[in-house]
Parts: C-alpha cells; sequence; structure tokens
C-alpha cells in the first residue's frame, strides 16, 4: 500500500460533499480509524464496523438468517463438546466420544462450507425491497485495491477502488467516501433490472 494513496482528511471531506449522491442520506456517527494503514485485517475490520452502524441507522434493515444458522449449528458444537468432555466417561464411553467427536467435525464442516459458498466476503446481510443482499468487503494481499460488492442470488455488482481513498494519512476513516460509493453502489444495484427489463421490453416490440 502506497503511502502517497493516503490524502488529508479535511480533502477528502470537501470532495466527497460535493459529489455526494442525492436519495439516502449518511448518517452522523462517531469517528472511526485504523493504527495500521498497511494491516490489512485492521482495514477490513474498520470498514466492517462502519457498514454495520452507518446502514441500519439509515433505515437498512438487517437479515440474521444466516447469522442464526451459524449460531444454531455453532451450539450443536458446544453441545457434542461438552458431553464428550464433561457428561462421557472414557473408556466406557468410548462410542459416545467418538460420536461426539466426528459429530463436532461434522457440523465444523458444515459451517466452512456454507461460509465458503454463501457468507464469502460478506461484512452485512441487509434487505433491499423483499431480496436479502449481502454486502462484501474484499482486499487482496499486497494490494491497496479494495472490491466492494453488492450481491444476492439473482445479480452482482461491483466497485474497485484504492483503499487509500478511505483513510486519511492519519488513519481515519473518510465516512463521506465511504457512503458516497456505497450509495452509488446501491444505485447501480437497483439499476441493474431495470436495464434488462427494458431490453426485454424493446424486443418484444
Amino acid at each position: 500500500l502506497a503511502p502517497h494513496s493516503f490524502t488529508s482528511r479535511s480533502v477528502w471531506r470537501r470532495y466527497a460533499s460535493a459529489t455526494m449522491p442525492k436519495g439516502l442520506e449518511m448518517p452522523e456517527l462517531e469517528e472511526k480509524g485504523t493504527v495500521s494503514l498497511y494491516s490489512r485485517t485492521d482495514l477490513i475490520k474498520t470498514l466492517t464496523e462502519y457498514y454495520c452502524d452507518a446502514l441500519p441507522a439509515a433505515g437498512m434493515h438487517e437479515d440474521h438468517f444466516w447469522t442464526n444458522i451459524r449460531i444454531i449449528l455453532c451450539i450443536f458444537c458446544c453441545a457434542f463438546g461438552c458431553y464428550a468432555q464433561f457428561g462421557a466417561k472414557f473408556p466406557q464411553d468410548k462410542v459416545p466420544i467418538m460420536a461426539c467427536v466426528a459429530g463436532y467435525f461434522l457440523v465444523s464442516g458444515i459451517i466452512a462450507v456454507m461460509d465458503w459458498l454463501f457468507v464469502q466476503n460478506s461484512v452485512f446481510y441487509f434487505k433491499i425491497g423483499e431480496e436479502s443482499v449481502f454486502l462484501d468487503v474484499d482486499l487482496p494481499n499486497f494490494s491497496d485495491m479494495a472490491t466492494i460488492s453488492l450481491r444476492s442470488k439473482r445479480k452482482r455488482v461491483s466497485h474497485e477502488t484504492s483503499v487509500g481513498k478511505y483513510f486519511d494519512s492519519e488513519g481515519l476513516l473518510c465516512q463521506e467516501s465511504v457512503w458516497k460509493d456505497f450509495v452509488n453502489l446501491l444505485g447501480e444495484y437497483e439499476k441493474k433490472d431495470t436495464g434488462k427489463k427494458d431490453s426485454n421490453a424493446k424486443k418484444e416490440k
């Protein structure tokens, strides 16, 4: 991540405010930042915290479906582990213990597959109308290019930009820039089906 990619907060505040799209209002939140501009984990964590605070504050309704599924599966894992540790005695209960170990790894595998196939790089899961949509944040190792995506079963839109656009030289998050890109991406997501419908209507004529 190149140091020159980070600019002063005042510059980005003026730029983002001037180009902010109309419609969804940006919520007022406390300042967020990172102590390490070169830590991929810290940068993603700061962006995640912002989205998780800003979207509900702006009226977006979070969908807890996958979170609830994960909690239920984790409860099963804990139940298997607790019974094997405290409820069974070795070697008398060797078969139940083996069953608990197998069950633990089976459920853990289901969670891993669920994360790989569905959750992926999601940091927030919310409703757009009747549709549930994942908000993904991806920042590859040794790269300053972050990809912000909105993804559902039917469609996906993405926006790639330097993560230096979102943080100033002191490590503070430029909320105006993050919000501006999210609103633009949301508009692109909502228009994607409209474009298809218009083209299909023209073909029918």
